[in-house]
């Protein structure tokens, strides 16, 4: 009797333990969300013959002028906010090899362009007709073999990122260096460490911190201007961990928006790096993504782009509260 009363305090044990795992189990695998809201599909960016096939395309707002540059290798279109195209420019090859675009505070395109190995930033009036080129100058031995692949523009400088050597030089409005970044050193990363861990998203944030992610180190990363950094992110397929990340953003909520290529999704984390939800699924119907690789926030929308000719798929972060005041406001 004794032997039974033991083996049933050991059966209660295990079952106890068992019925622990399964909750924790289901917590593992049921997905957080932030609560009270949802991500909604808006619509894909079109011109007036349909939905653009893009593939793997960049992105960069003129906030001024309410307007999306979608920047391929030929060519720069333009959309409103509405999603339709209005105009396009360097399909004719004046501009070269476009790489990336910012827009100045004058509201100048600035135009990352590469011929022939080199590159050069070309200063556009809004309709894409070059105006003048930005040399860049004085830059320091260590910079001696600078390629960079993407531009920022932030009160008055100009940030160009090497996403493979992953430095960062900031130059002045013609051109001259004022800072740079060595991020390598930043993340304390060793020689031989540093050839496959390439940024894969960057951008600047409204306070000027650099926020970018590390696929290969499954992390994000954010810089402020006195080089502080903090980081967020871990490796797993679960909701809020990370897979393949790339692009990265940040809504006008102080929200970080992470892009997981393999995953196809998208995740949003608060300013804490709390993670809150994340949306889209690997699929063709219109709320899918396929191999997402960039994302940016202008006002309430979010725009992605894709892999397989996808396009720019755009989408609306829509909590409760607003739900519940659209509602009312149809009604009235």
């Amino acid at each position: 009797m004794k032997n039974l009363k033991k083996s049933n305090s050991w059966f209660t044990s295990i079952k106890n333990k068992s019925l622990l795992f399964a909750v924790l189990l289901l917590t593992a695998f049921s997905t957080p969300v932030m609560a009270g809201a949802e991500a909604t599909y808006l619509y894909t960016l079109s011109d007036f013959t349909g939905i653009i096939p893009y593939s793997w395309v960049r992105l960069s707002i003129d906030k001024e002028r309410n307007e999306i540059y979608v920047i391929g290798m030929s060519e720069v279109k333009v959309f409103n906010d509405k999603g339709m195209e209005i105009y396009s420019f360097g399909d004719d090859g004046s501009l070269d090899g476009i790489f990336d675009i910012a827009i100045d505070k004058e509201g100048y395109i600035l135009v990352l362009s590469y011929k022939d190995d080199y590159y050069k930033i070309l200063r556009c009036n809004y309709r894409g007709e070059l105006k003048s080129i930005i040399e860049v100058k004085n830059l320091p031995s260590e910079f001696s073999r600078f390629s960079p692949t993407r531009i920022r523009y932030f009160k008055g400088r100009i940030y160009l990122i090497d996403t493979s050597s992953k430095r960062v030089a900031l130059v002045d409005e013609k051109g001259i260096f004022v800072d740079g970044y060595d991020i390598n050193a930043l993340l304390d990363l060793k020689e031989k460490e540093r050839y496959d861990k390439q940024i894969g998203g960057f951008d600047l944030d409204n306070e000027g911190n650099m926020i970018f992610t590390v696929p290969t180190m499954f992390r994000a990363f954010v810089i402020s201007p006195d080089r502080t950094m903090k980081t967020f992110g871990t490796a797993g397929n679960l909701p809020g961990k990370f897979s393949v990340v790339a692009g990265i953003a940040k809504d006008d909520r102080g929200n970080y928006l992470v892009v997981d290529t393999l995953k196809s999704v998208v995740m949003v984390f608060d300013k804490n790096f709390e993670f809150l939800l994340e949306f889209g699924y690997r699929g063709f119907a219109r709320e899918g993504l396929i191999a997402p690789q960039e994302a940016v926030s202008y006002e309430d929308k979010i725009y992605i782009t894709q892999g397989r000719k996808r396009g720019v798929s755009v989408f609306k972060i829509i909590t409760d509260q607003e739900q519940t005041e659209g509602r009312g406001n149809a009604s009235s």
